[in-house]
């Protein structure tokens, strides 16, 4: 999830792979999952997108399938709609030149070679409703082509492009988590990361103007120089989604994490070195802690972005407009920490926000109890987080009487302050307590736990206690509860 809290000044300033370390083969694991294969024609002189998707669907649910649905995430960035992709209060900023917005056209669906009507739904006509000319039974395929093309707003977000990067995520036509009998159709929402996907492969070509440098989800097989302009492709085996950033401008470094390759992608960084090592040492913390990190590579990625950062499989967004050295380590540590908290172990973001968010905070504080040298620690911030909350609660109050401290759906919140400190902050906190509650070790234990038990696949809250109550042998529910539903107050 994008990162509101950079660190805990900015916080305030809101408010005003196996335990024993071998490799998972994601060939192997990736057999039963579904295949995008996508083309992108970038132009970036017009910052317009020309795009093809083929997916080989499988159906992976014990129902037959009589239709596919797909988020259609770029709708929501278009003139017109009612739900704000940014609060009102960061307009400004995340539309620096004024507003602007998308164009997004599906221009042709085909399912096994034919063409097809397809009815759009949802806010903001951000469902795409594919019907199949024959129904496809569980362990069954379909084979479903989607051309879109798309111009991009200039603004500085997940998709968007500002001075400096053109940013390309969570732009894509998405296949629907189908679970419980049904697609879950989460729309957008300016709080929060509004997104739920299942793992799949990726085999992504793109075409960019030569003198681009891209940086994208996965591995390049490949990257050569065609009639003038340059073509690369990007190789991911059972990764949830798919990003990529473009720049004329991007310099790059490299670094290793025992077998890992990190590359920074930067531009205007006197501290790049040390911004680099912030990746190196955060893959190897969150590996020891947690499981090995499986993928080949990963990326840190500077970009024009309103928020401090952004999580993808492989590759995390870092603000441009992150001035301090300290809070831009600590976003590259608390982004990283999500490919195990959304990236390797998911959920759905839209209705259990606090599942990944919180824990990959909490998971920053740790990085800092194993890694000396730098200028945060576990006990400062969490003092800061503390004293941070318990005003943004006397504030609140003061103002309006009242306040709702449960964690809850992220259209469940009226303000970002109010989502950050109860998902952020609060989470922190009761990650705390928990610390507290059950020891380091049995705290620890829970985390591997969940990790390599829910690895590749979609967690929900009960698998998050049972993982603790198994570690533990304590039964952790009410404590859970107590936190959930804001009946904790904390002083």
């Amino acid at each position: 999830m994008k990162k509101f809290c950079v660190s805990v000044l900015a916080v305030f300033m809101l408010f005003c792979c196996c335990a024993c370390g071998k490799k998972d083969n994601l060939i192997e694991l990736g057999k039963d999952l579904s295949q995008y294969n996508i083309t992108l024609d970038i132009n970036a002189e017009t910052k317009s997108v020309v795009g093809n998707l083929n997916l080989t669907y499988i159906n992976n649910s014990e129902d037959v399938l009589k239709n596919v649905m797909f988020h259609l995430y770029p709708q929501f960035f278009e003139e017109g709609n009612t739900d704000k992709v940014v609060s009102s209060t960061i307009l400004n900023d995340a539309y620096p030149n004024g507003m602007s917005y998308a164009e997004f056209d599906v221009d042709r669906v085909q399912v096994a070679g034919q063409d097809v009507t397809v009815v759009y739904s949802g806010e903001c006509d951000g469902i795409l409703d594919v019907t199949l000319p024959s129904s496809i039974l569980p362990s069954n395929s379909v084979d479903i082509s989607i051309d879109f093309s798309f111009s991009l707003p200039n603004c500085e977000h997940r998709f968007g492009y500002g001075d400096n990067t053109i940013n390309l995520a969570n732009f894509y036509p998405i296949a629907c988590v189908y679970e419980n009998g049904e697609f879950d159709l989460s729309g957008y929402n300016s709080n929060g990361d509004p997104f739920y996907s299942d793992m799949a492969n990726y085999v992504v070509d793109v075409v960019v103007d030569r003198d681009y440098v891209v940086a994208g989800t996965g591995t390049k097989a490949n990257e050569s120089i065609v009639d003038g302009r340059k073509h690369i492709t990007f190789n991911a085996n059972v990764v949830r989604d798919f990003a990529l950033i473009a720049s004329d401008k991007f310099e790059v470094r490299s670094g290793k994490a025992g077998d890992v390759t990190i590359e920074y992608y930067y531009f205007n960084d006197e501290h790049a070195d040390q911004s680099l090592q912030a990746g190196v040492d955060a893959i190897e913390t969150f590996s020891n802690l947690f499981g090995d990190y499986p993928y080949s590579s990963f990326s840190i990625v500077k970009t024009d972005f309103i928020y401090g950062g952004m999580e993808y499989p492989n590759l995390v967004m870092i603000s441009a407009d992150i001035e301090n050295v300290d809070d831009y380590m600590n976003v590259i540590v608390h982004e990283t920490a999500h490919q195990w908290w959304y990236g390797l172990v998911g959920n759905d973001e839209y209705q259990y926000p606090w599942l990944d968010e919180a824990l990959t905070e909490y998971s920053t504080l740790l990085f800092y109890d194993n890694n000396d040298g730098y200028n945060l620690t576990h006990s400062q911030m969490l003092n800061a987080y503390k004293s941070n909350y318990t005003l943004f609660i006397t504030v609140y109050q003061d103002v309006l009487g009242d306040i709702d401290t449960s964690m809850r759906a992220i259209d469940e919140y009226d303000t970002e302050p109010e989502y950050t400190y109860c998902t952020y902050v609060k989470g922190v906190l009761m990650y705390e307590s928990l610390y507290q509650l059950i020891g380091e070790d049995k705290f620890l234990d829970g985390l591997k736990n969940y990790f390599n038990s829910k690895k590749y696949t979609n967690a929900t809250p009960e698998d998050l206690i049972l993982s603790f109550e198994s570690a533990s042998k304590t039964e952790l529910d009410s404590f859970f509860d107590s936190w959930i539903s804001g009946k904790v107050v904390i002083r």
